[in-house]
């Protein structure tokens, strides 16, 4: 609030400062979503400036109490996650040394690598360009603690990197091929691999719905899937302004034939993560349902996640909502089984 002010004054002077600051203490004044019964979704859309048939549909799936905690979440300010790097320095050594440069940090509670910024701007701190941290939301960096501990990932959808290079700091594999269509955003990858340390990552140019890529090669998999983001709304408020139930379902027809073929890379005994940043069924679980259906090959693989990670665990899935403090991620793990062809 004090950076909004601070920007307001020095655009507009005392007058929209003061504007500035009265309208942004009046939000914060706002009172807590009520869950009581009475409470309808076209209420509590209005209330919280959501879609309503998203609300409605969280109500219903995910009961009155989990959905007003994310419609709160969704109206919160957006904190910025660090992954600290392990190969330039450890995590209480970072954030001591952020402290002397003024950024203020507390650990969290999902990644054991995961600083959280409460004051501060790390991007000004010299430690960003020698490669100690990089940018990821804590919900983004769990995802790689999902996967057995393997030597050869294929990251696909893989640009600027987040996920390849969280895996890597995890330990999960031993080389990862990155895989994106954007060459823009593989020459972004390239520079943060050099910068992290981390030459074992290789970026390689192509379209996850054809990869370029041998089939039944590889141990390791991860698609982050594009999806509505209903997951990010606090990140990306421009998203519940145009998401529509006709786009959601559009994103779903095109998602099962993504994971075939990501499926389609794995070899005998190999493991594939599939997530999304969606708390949509369709972009998920219905996903999941049908390439199972199809693929006889695959099964649902029970994840064993750290022990911070397992009350967001059950069986074959993974889901973390916006309440957590971080995006809203939703995940399955699927294992090729060893004695099948495909």
């Amino acid at each position: 609030m004090d950076e909004a002010v601070r920007q307001a004054r020095a655009s507009g002077g005392d007058r929209a400062a003061k504007l500035v600051n009265a309208v942004l203490r009046r939000l914060a004044e706002r009172p807590a979503l009520s869950p009581a019964r009475g409470t309808s979704p076209a209420d509590l859309a209005r209330a919280s400036s959501h879609p309503e048939f998203l609300v409605r549909r969280w109500v219903e799936r995910f009961g009155r109490e989990q959905a007003c905690r994310i419609l709160e979440s969704d109206n919160a300010p957006s904190a910025m996650d660090l992954l600290v790097n392990p190969r330039r320095t450890d995590l209480e050594t970072l954030r001591a040394s952020l402290e002397s440069e003024g950024v203020k940090t507390e650990t969290s509670r999902i990644s054991p690598l995961a600083l959280t910024v409460t004051a501060g701007n790390p991007l000004r701190s010299p430690l960003l360009a020698e490669g100690h941290f990089t940018v990821q939301d804590v919900g983004a960096q769990a995802l790689s603690l999902l996967l057995p501990v393997g030597d050869l990932l294929v990251d696909l959808a893989a640009a600027p990197g987040g996920k390849t290079f969280a895996a890597i700091a995890f330990g999960r594999a031993r080389r990862v091929i990155a895989l994106d269509r954007s060459i823009v955003r593989l020459d972004r990858f390239a520079g943060n691999a050099r910068r992290l340390g981390m030459p074992e990552a290789r970026p390689v140019a192509g379209d996850f719905l054809s990869p370029p890529l041998p089939a039944g090669r590889f141990d390791r998999v991860i698609l982050d899937a594009p999806c509505s983001g209903t997951g990010t709304l606090r990140k990306n408020p421009e998203i519940r302004y145009r998401v529509t139930p006709s786009e959601i379902e559009k994103l779903a027809g095109t998602q099962p034939r993504a994971l075939a073929r990501a499926a389609s890379l794995l070899s005998p005994g190999g493991y594939l993560l599939y997530a999304t940043c969606s708390l949509e069924e369709e972009e998920n679980e219905r996903v999941v349902e049908k390439v199972l259906a199809e693929r006889l090959e695959l099964s649902p693989a029970e994840i064993e996640p750290p022990e911070p990670l397992r009350p967001f665990t059950t069986g074959a899935r993974f889901r973390l909502f916006p309440d957590e403090r971080t995006d809203g991620f939703t995940a399955h793990l699927l294992r090729r089984n060893p004695a099948i062809t495909a």
